[in-house]
């Protein structure tokens, strides 16, 4: 079931949307629902930054619904809806500050930087050093450095032992030697040789068919088309069964 929030225009704002869909968050979960995999910290910052619309919008007598906003895509965020962009530390930022000081319902992202000075940028942190190694460095500074993380998977058929071994493995790495790497240590020398490494993710591949629930394959084209997402932070998955000769 999805919900039409009905957003008003007015002439202090017409560029609002007059309505935005989403899922009744009031109905059952469905298998189609997004997968999204946060840390509560992240879920805390949406929630503050849907506390100050709200807050302001009453304050200010706004005829425009919170919920609207939070849903609509802005370019204070890069293109996305506040409820996925906020759950980065910059954009909640600058989201309250567009609230606090009345800026409007959207914003260039630059000139909210500008006003939220050492802010916005993750270079102030208030604990050990030792912490949260990649939040204190400037990403605008890693481009150059940092490889851009891919999916990569890999396909097995081999013998081990007399058994027949059938595999797959998926790891987001920075490039296909580190991929190449990660993935045929998992089987040894032996069958190392026997490891196809590609880049991405085919659903549709019998091997793959065989040995990948629906679900992890759901979440697998998710990454593949994102590997930069939290959802891809860390992941590592890895496939097999045995057949006794």
């Amino acid at each position: 079931m999805h919900m039409d929030v009905m957003d008003h225009r007015t002439n202090v704002y017409p560029q609002e949307p007059v309505g935005v869909r989403y899922e009744d968050p009031l109905d059952p979960d469905a298998m189609d629902d997004a997968l999204i995999i946060t840390t509560r910290r992240s879920v805390l910052r949406v929630a503050l930054v849907a506390a100050e619309t709200a807050a302001r919008f009453e304050r200010e007598r706004l005829d425009v619904d919170p919920m609207a906003w939070m849903l609509s895509p802005r370019r204070l965020f890069g293109g996305r809806a506040p409820i996925d962009g906020c759950l980065e530390r910059d954009n909640c930022l600058r989201a309250v500050l567009l609230h606090g000081l009345s800026m409007g319902l959207d914003a260039d992202p630059v000139e909210i930087d500008e006003l939220g000075g050492d802010e916005l940028g993750g270079d102030d942190f208030d604990h050990d050093d030792s912490e949260d190694v990649e939040l204190l460095s400037d990403p605008d500074d890693l481009i150059d450095r940092t490889p851009r993380p891919r999916l990569w998977t890999s396909l097995l058929v081999g013998r081990c032992d007399a058994d027949e071994i059938q595999a797959f493995d998926a790891v987001v790495a920075g490039d296909r030697v580190e991929a190449e790497e990660l993935l045929r240590a998992r089987h040894g020398d032996a069958l190392a040789g026997d490891v196809e490494v590609v880049e991405g993710f085919d659903p549709n591949l019998p091997l793959v068919e065989a040995l990948v629930s629906s679900a992890l394959s759901d979440i697998l084209v998710q990454v593949a088309s994102d590997p930069a997402s939290s959802l891809a932070k860390g992941l590592s998955v890895s496939v097999q069964q045995r057949f006794a000769a």
